[in-house]
């Protein structure tokens, strides 16, 4: 608990440093202190720890400006996830120490930053002619091993996310788009809503502990109360990220980190999908006084659209979306097998959260609920509107949506194979039972369910 309040102090401590940072001209002064300032939070929360990060962040230095681009990915994603998954957490096997949790975090957080560096810089090798998304834009070129250092180090984001790209970094620095926006009105209205959260979860997660389902009093609760009680336990879960999350894009937006143009269309993680507009708007200072400005690119919860959307796909977007964006970049799209992208990517999505069974028993499972959930809302989008029928469909799937999260994460939160198997066993597999139940009433609907456009109009020719 101490742990977590003090974790906390740092990211609030984060968010106002950027009061002083964001107020920097000079792109190299800002590049070292931002360093500076990071790499003593990094001695903070790793202690006798803080020399691995910076070794680790080295070596990756070294593959990112010596290798050709070419091959730098390929050597930097395979180094990053050996140290991350081998040497980091399995290394105690062969006498190494055991890192802390907080290092395990920035050890995370730096695997996905430094290896997606060199997917950046590979992309840039590969560019198209048009290069609409800034491929290969100005910040990609001439890079030294100082600059991935600064890039690694720099303090936004560096305990807990979000990831973004290193041109977004660059972009931070060199362009000028933080100079026309008050990011303090945004962020006071996040801090009070983090304030809120902050209040709740330490009141539910008194009230409502995991722990409490592998307890004899659990088990001698009603089925409806132990089925129930999960949504409860990942009501505390999801608090707990907004807080992070939430304290972490605040200190990102008062660094002038992410902001862009919204006519440049950001996005989580990429940044703008339409780059030339923002290189155009940059270096127009009659725009820069006119054009409307998002931190999209840095935003790794959106609360609102989790909290109501109906269908799986929608929340795991929504849910830590700078991360899902690197994984279905650089692991889904490059992954050489169709057929097995989707089994590979939730699979190293697990082992990056850790090697405890919990992670894989959510995440590897999250494509079964995830088959049903999309039956629903197909069915539901080809409903009539204002229909009975319709408003069952969405009630499903959001049962579906909800059911999947909070059934899964009780796993997430867990770890142990023992404990989850426990859980599961208490409330009878129900829900493993009702998507399968599901699965097949849609299968039974499919022939009664309208058609859409596109198949009648194939039907009448």
């Amino acid at each position: 608990m101490w742990t977590d309040i003090a974790y906390v102090v740092l990211l609030i401590l984060c968010v106002f440093f950027g009061f002083y940072y964001n107020r920097i001209d000079d792109p190299d002064v800002k590049k070292w202190i931002g360093t500076f300032f990071g790499l003593a939070l990094t001695a903070i929360v790793s202690g006798n720890d803080t020399l691995h990060p910076v070794i680790f962040t080295l070596i990756n230095a070294i593959i990112i400006t010596k290798i050709s681009p070419k091959k730098c990915h390929l050597y930097s994603f395979a180094f990053s996830f050996f140290d991350l998954l081998i040497v980091s957490r399995l290394g105690n096997y062969v006498g190494l120490s055991v890192l802390s949790t907080h290092t395990n975090l920035i050890l995370m957080i730096l695997t996905l930053k430094l290896s997606g560096l060199a997917f950046e810089i590979n992309a840039a090798s590969n560019a198209p002619p048009d290069d609409v998304k800034g491929e290969n834009s100005e910040a990609l070129k001439d890079i030294g091993i100082l600059d991935v250092f600064h890039y690694g180090f720099s303090y936004m984001g560096l305990l807990t996310g979000p990831y973004y790209r290193y041109r977004t970094y660059w972009d931070h620095l060199y362009r000028p788009f933080h100079k026309y926006v008050d990011p303090w009105p945004l962020t006071l209205f996040k801090l009070k809503q983090t304030g809120c959260f902050i209040v709740l979860f330490l009141i539910t997660n008194y009230l409502y502990p995991v722990k409490y389902v592998l307890t004899e009093d659990y088990a001698q609760r009603s089925l409806f109360y132990r089925h129930f009680y999960m949504y409860l336990t990942f009501a505390v879960f999801r608090l707990r990220m907004y807080i992070g999350m939430g304290l972490a894009e605040c200190a990102c937006q008062m660094a002038g980190l992410g902001v862009y143009p919204s006519s440049s269309n950001p996005v989580q993680g990429l940044g703008p999908r339409d780059y030339k507009t923002a290189v155009m708007i940059s270096q127009s200072p009659e725009k820069l006084k006119t054009v409307e400005y998002n931190f999209d690119t840095v935003y790794n919860m959106d609360i609102a659209r989790l909290e109501k959307c109906y269908d799986v796909r929608t929340a795991m977007k929504a849910w830590n979306g700078c991360v899902q964006y690197w994984f279905g970049v650089y692991v889904y799209k490059r992954f050489p097998f169709k057929s097995l992208r989707t089994v590979v990517t939730l699979t190293l999505s697990a082992v990056w959260h850790g090697w405890s069974p919990g992670y894989f028993i959510c995440i590897c499972q999250i494509p079964i609920f995830m088959l049903v959930n999309d039956l629903i809302v197909k069915y539901y989008r080809r409903s009539k509107e204002n229909s009975i029928a319709k408003m069952i469909w969405l009630a499903l799937g959001w049962y579906e949506r909800t059911t999947c999260m909070a059934y899964l994460g009780v796993s997430f939160l867990l770890l142990d194979f023992g404990d989850s198997l426990h859980f599961y066993k208490q409330i009878y597999f129900s829900d493993h039972i009702i998507t399968l139940l599901l699965y097949i009433a849609c299968c039974c609907y499919k022939p009664y369910a309208p058609k859409e456009a596109k198949e009648i109009e194939d039907k009448d020719k």
